[in-house]
Formats: C-alpha cells, sequence, structure tokens
C-alpha cells in the first residue's frame, strides 16, 4: 500500500474545478472503479461536506486535495475578516499572522489623492499606512486581516430591522448608537442591498424596496459597512456595522418582461465566456512562446478592460463571479510585470461583496495570492528605496532597509531573482566598514567583513541557481567579490586604501545607477499605470450612489 499524505477521517479541502475548492472528509484510501483498468486507483475517496456527495481525488498532490488551514475555517464560518470569529475547529491547521504593538500607523489630515500602494514601503504588515484608506481586501480578505495584523480594536454593531415587503419605504439612522456616524461609504457591500434602497457616508438607510430581479420571492439581506475614521481611538477601533432584514413580496411589477431580463443576462455570460476563452487563448500562446510578454499584456489587457466594460452594465451577472475573474486574470498581467496588483486587489475584494459563498471563495484563493505578491512588490522598493540611501552615503539607513526587504521574501522581490537585495545590502555594508577603516584608523573590527562574505556568498548562490549567468556569474557579485580580494591584498600589504576606497565608490554609484534605470540584469523599470486608483475605484457600480 502506497503512503499517502492523509489518513481516513481527515477534513481536507478539494479542487472541484469550475466548482471551486470544497471541504470533505476522507472516507476511503485506495478507491477505483470497476470500470477502471486493472491496478488503477485514485488515492482518496472524499465526502463533501455541503451535500455528502462522494468524489475521489485522483493525485495525491496539493493541487487536487490539501488540508485545511485556519483561513478556510474562517472563510466557512464567518462572512468576512472583520465579523467576529467563531470557535475554532478542532484539529485545523493554524497559519500564524504576524502581529505588532508598535504605533507604525498614520493617517495625513492634509486631503490629497488616496495612495493606495504605501504598502510598497514595507510597513504595516504591507497594509495601508492609513486605515482610512483601506480597500475591501484589506479589510473584509481572510488573507490580508489588516486590522489584526495591527491589532485595533473592532467594534461589532448589528441591526436587525425585521421583515419588509417589496413596496415598503425604509428610513433608519444611527442616531441611538454612540458610535462613529460618518465614514461608513469607505467599502460597503453595496451589491447587497435591494434595489431602491441608499446608503449614505453617515450610516443612513433609505428608500423604497423595489422589485429585484436576481432573487426570489423571500430572501435575506445581510448588509455589512465598515468606518475606519475613529481607528485610532481604542474605544471605537474600526466599526463594522451589519444590518440584517428579510424581504418579502419579490415578485416581478405588472408589465416586467422576466423572459427579456433573462435573455440580457445569457448575452452578457456569453460575452464575457467568450472573452475569458480569448484571455486564456492569448496566456497559451504566450507560455508556448509563440506570442512576447509586451503584446501579451496589450491582448489580454485590452480584453479585461472590455470584460470590466461589460461588468459596469452587468454588475450582478452571477452574483459576482465575473469580477472574480477579472480580479483574478490581471494577475496574470502582473506576473509579467504589468503594474496591475491594484486591479487584482480592487476586483477580487469587490467579488467578497456579494456574500456568494463560492464567489467568496475563488475570490480569497486568488487573494492569498495577492498578499504574497504585496511582499514581493514591498521587497523591490524597498530595496530600490536602499540604493537611493546608498547614493546619499546613509550607509546605516541603507542597510537597515535592505535586511527589511529581504525578510519580506526571504531575499525575493517583485522580479528581483538573483540576490540583488543582498549583494545591496553587502555593498553598503563595505562602504561603512571601509569608510570607518579609512577614518578611523586604530580602530579593528572586521565583523562586517564576515556579514559581507555571508551576504556575498548568498547572492553568488541564488545567482547561479537561476542559471542565467553562466560561468561568469552575475557581473556586479563577481565584481565585488574581486574587490574584497584587491583590499585584503592591500591590507597585508600594509598599503593605504584611500585610492580602493576612491574606485570601489565610482563603480558603486555605477551600479546603483544601473539598478534605478531598471538596466539588465536588473528589473526594468516600472510601467506607469494606465488608469489611477481613484478613478477605477469610483467606476465601480453603486460607489457612493
Amino acid at each position: 500500500m502506497e503512503k499517502y499524505r492523509f489518513k481516513v477521517g481527515t477534513t481536507v479541502m478539494c479542487n472541484l474545478g469550475q466548482s471551486g475548492w470544497k471541504t470533505g472528509r476522507i472516507i476511503a484510501l485506495n478507491y477505483r472503479e470497476d470500470s477502471w483498468p486493472e491496478g488503477e486507483v485514485a488515492p482518496y475517496q472524499v465526502a463533501l461536506e455541503e451535500d455528502y456527495s462522494l468524489i475521489y481525488v485522483p493525485v495525491d498532490d496539493d493541487r487536487f486535495c490539501r488540508e485545511i488551514t485556519n483561513e478556510d475555517v474562517m472563510i466557512l464560518q464567518r462572512k468576512d475578516a472583520l465579523a467576529a470569529h467563531q470557535p475554532k475547529a478542532k484539529g485545523k491547521k493554524s497559519t500564524k499572522v504576524e502581529t505588532s504593538n508598535e504605533a507604525s500607523l498614520c493617517c495625513s489630515d492634509q486631503p490629497s489623492e488616496p495612495q493606495h500602494q504605501s504598502y510598497r514601503k514595507g510597513r504595516c504588515f504591507c497594509c495601508n499606512d492609513c486605515p482610512r484608506e483601506w480597500s475591501y481586501a484589506e479589510l473584509y480578505s481572510e488573507y490580508y486581516t489588516c486590522a489584526s495584523r495591527n491589532n485595533l480594536n473592532v467594534s461589532q454593531h448589528t441591526i436587525d430591522l425585521g421583515t419588509l415587503n417589496v413596496g415598503e419605504g425604509i428610513h433608519h439612522n444611527l442616531d441611538q448608537f454612540s458610535f462613529t456616524k460618518k465614514g461608513f461609504m469607505q467599502a460597503p457591500t453595496i451589491v447587497k442591498l435591494p434595489p431602491g434602497v441608499l446608503f449614505s457616508d453617515e450610516g443612513v438607510l433609505t428608500g423604497e424596496l423595489r422589485y429585484d430581479p436576481y432573487r426570489g420571492p423571500s430572501y435575506d439581506v445581510d448588509f455589512v459597512a465598515v468606518s475606519t475614521v475613529d481607528w485610532d481611538d481604542a474605544s471605537a477601533g474600526i466599526v463594522r456595522l451589519e444590518i440584517r432584514f428579510t424581504v418579502e413580496g419579490n415578485e416581478p411589477p405588472h408589465g416586467y418582461d422576466v423572459v427579456a431580463f433573462q435573455n440580457k443576462q445569457t448575452e452578457a455570460r456569453a460575452v464575457a465566456t467568450g472573452l475569458l476563452k480569448n484571455i486564456n487563448s492569448t496566456w497559451t500562446q504566450w507560455e508556448k512562446r509563440q506570442l512576447g510578454s509586451r503584446a501579451t499584456c496589450d491582448v489580454m489587457l485590452a480584453d479585461l478592460d472590455r470584460l470590466r466594460s461589460l461588468l459596469e452594465s452587468h454588475p450582478r451577472l452571477d452574483n459576482g463571479k465575473w469580477w472574480g475573474h477579472l480580479g483574478g486574470y490581471h494577475m496574470n498581467v502582473h506576473k509579467l510585470l504589468e503594474n496591475t496588483l491594484f486591479e487584482c486587489e480592487l476586483y477580487l475584494g469587490y467579488a467578497l461583496t456579494f456574500g456568494d459563498d463560492e464567489v467568496r471563495y475563488y475570490a480569497e484563493q486568488n487573494l492569498k495570492g495577492c498578499y504574497q505578491k504585496r511582499l514581493l512588490e514591498s521587497a523591490r522598493f524597498m530595496w530600490y528605496d536602499g540604493i537611493e540611501f546608498i547614493l546619499q552615503n546613509d550607509w546605516e539607513a541603507a542597510i537597515e532597509v535592505f535586511r527589511a526587504a529581504a525578510n519580506k521574501k526571504d531575499g525575493w522581490g517583485w522580479a528581483v531573482n538573483h540576490g540583488d537585495i543582498w549583494i545591496s545590502e553587502a555593498v553598503a555594508i563595505i562602504m561603512q566598514g571601509v569608510e570607518s577603516e579609512l577614518t578611523k584608523p586604530k580602530v579593528n573590527d572586521s565583523t562586517w567583513l564576515n556579514d559581507a562574505n555571508e551576504l556575498i556568498q548568498r547572492a553568488q548562490m541564488r545567482a547561479n541557481e537561476s542559471g542565467v549567468f553562466g560561468a561568469n556569474g552575475h557581473p556586479w557579485i563577481t565584481e565585488v567579490g574581486l574587490a574584497l580580494d584587491a583590499y585584503h591584498e592591500l591590507v597585508a600589504s600594509g598599503k593605504k586604501l584611500d585610492l580602493w576606497y576612491e574606485e570601489f565608490n565610482a563603480r558603486m554609484i555605477y551600479w546603483c545607477s544601473q539598478v534605478l534605470a531598471g538596466i539588465s540584469p536588473f528589473p526594468p523599470k516600472v510601467r506607469a499605470r494606465q488608469e489611477s486608483e481613484s478613478v477605477l475605484i469610483k467606476s465601480l457600480p453603486g460607489y457612493n450612489s
């Protein structure tokens, strides 16, 4: 019998393709069906929790079946990452979330354009520095959890309005509560509200319930809005407002053409499906090297823009499914160094607001990757900041930033693949060490040399593993290594280091300039964004209406 990862009785997550990931329990090992060739078996038979249907797992691999994590449990047990925690299920693997007691968050009182990419500075666990600018993903995703990462209090407030009928007026404000009365339009789940009902920044719910063709005769509304205005007030913190009610009498009014509505949805779905088919085809061409990276990005972005335009006209098509795809496929062009991580997060985060379990789970699985890409992006831009410090001869600041950048993803960054952060830190350490020897010759401290050598070795190993530099290795790493050999010879012979220092400094300036200019072997400069973040936010259907 083969040795498998899981035993009978283990709760797992299974990949059901178009239906997404589902929770199940392993009920048998070495499953087979009578029609299969002799000797062919599947490692697991699984009973799905939602309906007890039986499936089999074809390969014992994380692509098909994986251990359930704490994030999975949270996604299944609560509506969003700000909702109150349910009791943790037994036997679930917990993923550690970094938290800090440091007061690293801050908001400027000066009105300005939102800085939606401040995470690139690497602070606040790669959340935006200002909670008042947190996105859907930062607030609602189980993988971002910016509130808990930064130890912010979350105040829970729930209002139950009972049962309401279509045609009935509604007006509800927050006068009876003592908490914040503004800022609730930061990231509300507007798509959950019935047609005709509006929500304001002051938390006022008003309007007349109208017929909703997307829902049945009776349905539940579970609307959520968040205010972070008083995030720095420990007594309030982040205010999560949940408004619940049941709608009855959701029947088509006289003269409403239900068939015409359904036909329009079918037509829109067909167009969306066709666009996704085109996008997948373009990506396949890139994988087969039939299309270059720039052309691939241009074609995919054009189709994604068409999909976005379609969804702006049909925002509730298939309960948010296509918004999830819109965000997910922006990840593909981001992999080709297009500056689209914001789009990924915006549309995947927006998909979370629909309240559909399958859509939410699909979005969350993609957001898991998005958060990792935040870490990679922050490492890259912190590396750039460190390079700027080097050019200012601020060795201490440079070293500090490089170390923080390397810690984000173990020396990797967004397109920073060859130990670049480590060699940059080594250069700053060398400059600081030699400068100290020149200004304080009586102080004999070789610690810096050991630190630099260790970093050079790590960078060299990473560069060699890439296999792109050949026998000569990464040119900057090689040059620094030769420079250190010359340094040792000078020290051994008792010669002065002044000229060596000047030459090393000049070459350092050259290489740092190459980094900032995006010259090979360093990653190319980040492309300018096609649209501003604020424009994309305000173009979301229902935003502030």
